[in-house]
């Protein structure tokens, strides 16, 4: 029996919100297409139905993974799956009722976005393996961490020139400490998150 176009919509979305959590909880080779199938609850062999491979499924998970994030730089409400993985973001998006955001590099640099990578920003998860994927995965990357850049920008004051420096300068800092405090010990980790928790520039805010 033939599956309607309404039900393969829905079946290829599990398929890329599993993908997106398990690239980024155990990186691209880490998951394999079987994997991600199972994880949806789907045969392997229902995947080609859906991509022609791994590499197109990978360009739609970052796209899936990088719409969460922007969506919370942009100060949009946080998705579900984020609220999900972030407790705290549930009393961000209450504050945003009755007072200011909470900055989003402070959501940034939680330690569950350190503990929950599968629900984390790509570009800390995946960003070294990029480095070394096909020209189409690191065109779809580019457009992801543009659009953060992007969303970042439209928060702060200034000329677009300016603005789009100080979101650049943000993301690289806050990327780079959760990378950091992620491998590191501990102790070291919450020394890292405790220092970039004020990003620079905040004041343009």
């Amino acid at each position: 029996m033939r599956m309607s176009a309404e039900e393969k919509q829905r079946s290829r979305a599990r398929i890329v919100t599993s993908a997106a959590r398990l690239f980024r909880e155990h990186g691209l080779d880490g998951a394999s297409v079987a994997d991600v199938m199972n994880d949806a609850g789907m045969t392997h062999g229902g995947f080609y139905k859906h991509f022609d491979s791994k590499d197109a499924l990978i360009e739609a998970a970052l796209e899936s993974a990088f719409n969460q994030f922007v969506e919370l730089a942009g100060g949009d409400h946080p998705s579900a799956a984020m609220l999900q993985a972030f407790p705290e973001l549930l009393a961000a998006v209450q504050a945003r009722e009755g007072g200011p955001p909470p900055p989003y590099a402070s959501l940034y640099l939680a330690r569950e976005h350190v503990e929950r990578r599968g629900f984390g920003c790509p570009v800390a998860a995946l960003g070294p393996e990029i480095s070394r994927a096909s020209t189409a995965i690191k065109r779809a990357f580019g457009a992801g961490v543009r659009r953060m850049i992007g969303a970042l920008a439209s928060t702060r004051k200034g000329s677009a020139a300016s603005r789009r420096t100080a979101a650049i300068r943000e993301f690289t800092m806050l990327v780079g400490a959760m990378v950091i405090a992620r491998a590191s010990d501990p102790e070291l980790a919450s020394e890292v998150l405790t220092a970039c928790g004020g990003a620079p520039g905040d004041d343009d805010r």
